[in-house]
């Protein structure tokens, strides 16, 4: 009789963890191993991070639902882990993570045989699991596949099929897309296999690369396709470029990274010269010409931009917003998020030049100590205040700046702004203020 229960109470908690979607090991991922290789079973990893807002959608939307539980739970030895903690660290770096959540599916040695990544539906989850099982019943592993690519380089059918190959498994064909490119008369250069592949490539473009000049050389019928999607695709280009150079710390490449957005439209760039040039010297750690290029942009253009001009792009964008609105597109949302998206999209200048200042400004705030230097910071972190007067974070950095100038008081007085702020208004946590306060008092650095 017993022996009845305990069987029936085990299909009961197999049932409930169906019911309650994907079950996630617990443990180490030498244990996730073992057990996969005793279940004969491979692997499934969603790999994600605490902040992320996309892994937090599927783990509380996805991840639970039953018809993915099925799916999953059936097919794999399924693990979560941080790629920001632990063993997660080398995890991502061994697997080549490079956003969040990515979903590895992963055979009981540890070889990585397919990936995903992103947010997404429910249908495109499951469907994700089952182009997984059919990758790893390929007989061609992408070792036979790299074997095979020493002596077929230059066969245009091959590298298309070798490329398509690699994507699935996350693997850059920044490479093999140049190749590619070369091996194609100019006229062909522009069609909708090319195009395909720069959606699947945009992420590793680089300005030195052909396939970066592709796109500069034959602007006008590739916009015709991608439209302003275009200008993306050149400025991710740069951006990729930039990281590269910090890395290394490559100033030829970071100038060409700053010619190649000289070559673009001013109002299709993300970011200006002076704010690459600050993100590379911040990124290596040369504070004099980090504050060189902070102290142009900031006193030149940010301060200079006067608040009837931020008033008109913020009342054009709700305009435009509105225009939105009446036309239906928004018809799916309720009148709470309408006036939440209204409210949020009233003031997008002045959010995006307030926290340009206020970023700045803590960062020569924690680098500088020269007064002079500090004085004009927290000029820039007034501004931040006058146009978004009730931001917290942005009291606390110009609390700070005044503490750091000799103005203890002041810095006091901010501080306990923000704090009554946050605790009539926002009802957010002000714990960071009041350890701020009690290191002023007792004149301790808060940097």
């Amino acid at each position: 009789m017993k022996k009845h229960l305990l069987i029936a109470s085990t299909l009961f908690i197999s049932m409930v963890s169906f019911a309650q979607g994907i079950v996630f090991e617990q443990g180490t991922w030498k244990q996730v191993l073992e057990k996969a290789k005793l279940t004969n079973k491979p692997i499934f990893v969603d790999v994600y991070t605490t902040w992320c807002g996309p892994c937090k959608k599927m783990n509380s939307e996805i991840f639970p639902l039953a018809e993915v539980g099925k799916v999953y739970n059936a097919n794999y030895v399924c693990y979560q882990i941080d790629a920001e903690k632990g063993e997660g660290i080398e995890f991502a770096k061994k697997y080549e993570v490079k956003a969040y959540p990515t979903y590895l599916f992963i055979k009981p040695d540890g070889t990585l045989f397919s990936r995903a990544l992103g947010s997404m539906p429910t249908s495109n989850f499951i469907e994700v699991s089952k182009t997984a099982m059919i990758e790893m019943n390929d007989p061609k592993p992408l070792a036979s596949w790299d074997k095979e690519y020493l002596t077929k380089k230059n066969d245009i059918g091959f590298l298309l099929d070798y490329m398509n190959k690699r994507d699935k498994l996350g693997k850059s064909n920044a490479l093999q897309f140049n190749e590619y490119l070369k091996l194609l008369p100019e006229e062909k250069r522009t069609s909708d296999t090319i195009i395909n592949l720069y959606k699947k490539e945009e992420r590793n473009l680089n300005v030195n690369s052909l396939a970066y000049k592709n796109l500069q050389k034959n602007k006008d019928e590739f916009f015709k396709k991608l439209n302003v999607n275009l200008y993306g695709y050149l400025f991710d280009g740069i951006l990729n470029s930039l990281k590269e150079a910090t890395i290394t710390k490559n100033e030829k490449l970071l100038n060409e990274a700053i010619q190649a957005c000289d070559l673009l439209p001013q109002n299709n760039i993300r970011k200006s010269k002076e704010e690459l040039y600050m993100d590379y010297y911040k990124g290596t750690g040369e504070t004099d010409k980090y504050v060189k290029y902070a102290t142009a942009y900031c006193n030149d253009q940010l301060m200079n931009i006067s608040t009837d001009s931020i008033a008109k792009h913020d009342k054009s964008r709700l305009a435009q917003i509105e225009k939105a609105i009446s036309s239906g597109s928004f018809s799916g949302i309720d009148s709470i998020q309408l006036a939440m998206l209204r409210k949020s999209k009233s003031h997008v200048e002045s959010d995006a030049i307030s926290l340009k200042l206020n970023n700045i400004a803590w960062e020569i705030f924690s680098k500088i100590q020269n007064v002079n230097i500090l004085q004009d910071a927290l000029k820039w972190s007034e501004r931040s205040l006058v146009l978004t007067p009730t931001n917290g974070s942005y009291m606390d950095t110009y609390a700070n700046l005044l503490y750091k100038l000799g103005r203890k008081d002041e810095a006091i007085a901010k501080l306990e702004t923000a704090i009554h702020y946050y605790t009539e208004v926002e009802k957010g946590d002000t714990s960071g203020f009041k350890k701020t306060i009690e290191k002023i008092k007792a004149g301790e650095k808060t940097w």
